[in-house]
């Protein structure tokens, strides 16, 4: 069974939780009862083991948590869970970071499912947006300065970079490759330029039209981005 190793600042060693018991993310474990800004259980986010691996809880709250393995964030919103994957995982709880790491988890598959898949775009969106930045690599290169946030390490909600900061990164005189970019992609996704750009990062990261190796294609010429 998969054990859960909880590393957290205030305790003298990390903590191992084994897969029959549950802990609360609450005032409590956090701050020993004295800060009254954190809930207690049950109202506070809580790690438990269900269906052979473990899982963040969140109540009330809005969580973020970082990835080591797959190198981004995920949010986790009111009453939803989020499936801890073996390694490490940073989350953020109450303005406070917590590091897990899960060991040797079972292995966990998608139940089978039937009738036609859910689409997000047009059929054959993901193609067509792979061969516009093949044709056009430049494109590939402005995402991932404008989606930075995406992929580097922390537990804040990634947002785009904002347009002055991308301009600086990439080292160009004007906002047009940027908007060329963002219209042209979300035009091969959604068959038109405006009304899905806030879908469109986690569209490219989730069919890996974007990954994070394609940082190294930034050049950081003046923003002072290492």
């Amino acid at each position: 069974m998969a054990e859960l190793i909880v590393d957290y600042h205030a305790l003298p060693e990390p903590l191992v939780i084994p897969p029959a018991d549950q802990l609360s993310l609450d005032r409590d474990f956090l701050s020993g009862g004295t800060d009254e800004r954190v809930s207690r259980a049950p109202n506070a986010p809580f790690l438990r083991h269900m269906d052979g691996r473990w899982w963040l809880v969140n109540g009330h709250d809005k969580l973020t948590v970082w990835v080591a393995a797959e190198s981004r964030r995920f949010t986790i919103g009111e009453r939803c869970a989020f499936p801890l994957p073996d390694g490490e995982t940073e989350v953020r709880v109450w303005d406070t970071r917590v590091r897990l790491e899960v060991r040797d988890s079972a292995r966990w598959t998608m139940p089978e499912t039937t009738g036609p898949e859910t689409m997000t775009g047009l059929n054959g969106a993901a193609v067509r947006v792979a061969l516009l930045l093949s044709r056009k690599p430049r494109h590939r290169t402005v995402l991932a300065a404008y989606y930075r946030e995406y992929f580097t390490p922390g537990t804040e909600s990634p947002k785009p970079l904002d347009r002055t900061r991308t301009r600086l990164c990439l080292g160009l005189a004007s906002f047009t490759a940027l908007e060329r970019a963002l219209d042209e992609v979300v035009t091969e996704i959604w068959g038109e330029p405006q009304g899905h750009r806030h879908e469109l990062p986690d569209y490219l990261i989730r069919e890996r039209l974007l990954v994070a190796a394609d940082q190294n294609l930034v050049p950081h010429r003046l923003c002072g981005h290492r």
